[in-house]
């Protein structure tokens, strides 16, 4: 694949307006930042910042979280690799996760190219991968390791966040692919640094982190090319009543199909995440369901065998989560989103 060439970046969905360094500390430049948020195509997603915030950004993650990693390296030959046989894709999602939730030197980064169909929503869908997926080290991991780094992500940083929802939690940071591209294409760029970054100034903790990409040469020297992306996922609004988990945003009003399977939120915390073994069920579930919600709104109509079927066994799913017969609801919860996986995404 050809690089494309090198496009401005300033007019991201977030820009952030700098008062002159010469008059004014750093951190009261931040303090008085303006954000102006724009409109942008889902390829075109992330901006250059400066080189005085992404230090303010990196900082704030280090003091915030003193015992976590604080940057992951990806080559520009496996970040290249990750959708090297999907030409059509709107950008990348960069997904959070740990091989153990109790070692920070663990840290993972999980490659989940989007699709260009769903590039209305705020954040595309994911293309789920039967093979899975690959990690900054260039391997790949199965797709059942893949919600179970996931989940240990999340579930290290919960501890952070003891007092707010699981859906606040952020899960990684997604970029457009010409963005991406325009980036590796900088001159000696052989990797990315990716640099978590974190901005005390903001109240939403979903938004605080803000995640930095520098381009770095085959000595490992920064470019001083830096790049601000987009949370990803978009967090649900606590008032809206569709609020199951931090995909449902991405789940527009024309792919809530009737057949769709929603996670019942007490179900979810009352059960499902009172117990590890659980948790990997669950990011998988917000993973893959808004890129099942697309498929059943272009293949299904309300007459088919197939939505049917499948309509048979949410009811009887919905009547064991309100019956709170939650230990058999689990188990058909599980088979449905598996089966719905094989026919309508792998198939």
């Amino acid at each position: 694949m050809n690089l494309v060439d090198r496009i401005p970046l300033f007019n991201g969905i977030i820009v952030l307006a700098l008062i002159d360094k010469t008059t004014q500390t750093l951190t009261n430049q931040i303090m008085q930042t303006q954000t102006i948020a724009t409109k942008r195509a889902a390829q075109d997603v992330g901006q250059r910042i400066s080189v005085e915030l992404s230090d303010y950004l990196k900082s704030g993650f280090k003091q915030r979280f003193p015992e976590e990693k604080t940057a992951v390296y990806l080559s520009k030959e496996t970040i290249l690799k990750s959708f090297e046989h999907s030409d059509k894709i709107s950008g990348i999602r960069f997904m959070y996760g740990f091989e153990n939730a109790d070692d920070p030197e663990s840290r993972v980064l999980l490659l989940m190219p989007c699709n260009i169909t769903s590039m209305h929503l705020s954040i595309p869908n994911i293309m789920v991968e039967y093979k899975g997926y690959l990690t900054d080290k260039g391997t790949w991991v199965s797709l059942e390791r893949s919600w179970e780094l996931l989940y240990n992500h999340t579930l290290r940083f919960s501890a952070y966040y003891p007092h707010h929802n699981y859906n606040k939690i952020m899960r990684g940071s997604f970029i457009g692919i010409r963005s991406l591209l325009s980036l590796l294409d900088t001159e000696g760029c052989v990797g990315i640094n990716f640099n978590f970054g974190y901005d005390d100034t903001i109240s939403d903790i979903s938004i605080k982190n803000k995640p930095v990409f520098e381009a770095v040469n085959s000595w490992g020297d920064g470019l001083d090319v830096f790049d601000f992306t987009m949370p990803c996922p978009p967090t649900c609004s606590p008032t809206d009543p569709r609020s199951v988990g931090h995909h449902t945003e991405n789940i527009s009003k024309s792919y809530s199909h009737p057949d769709s399977l929603n996670l019942n939120t007490h179900f979810r915390d009352e059960y499902l995440l009172k117990y590890n073994d659980n948790g990997p069920l669950v990011e998988m579930y917000y993973s893959v369901s808004p890129a099942i919600s697309e498929k059943l709104n272009a293949v299904l109509d309300s007459n088919s065998i197939e939505g049917h079927a499948h309509r048979l066994q949410i009811q009887d799913f919905n009547n064991l989560v309100n019956t709170g017969n939650y230990g058999e609801a689990k188990i058909v919860f599980e088979r449905i989103v598996k089966e719905m996986m094989d026919i309508y995404l792998f198939q």
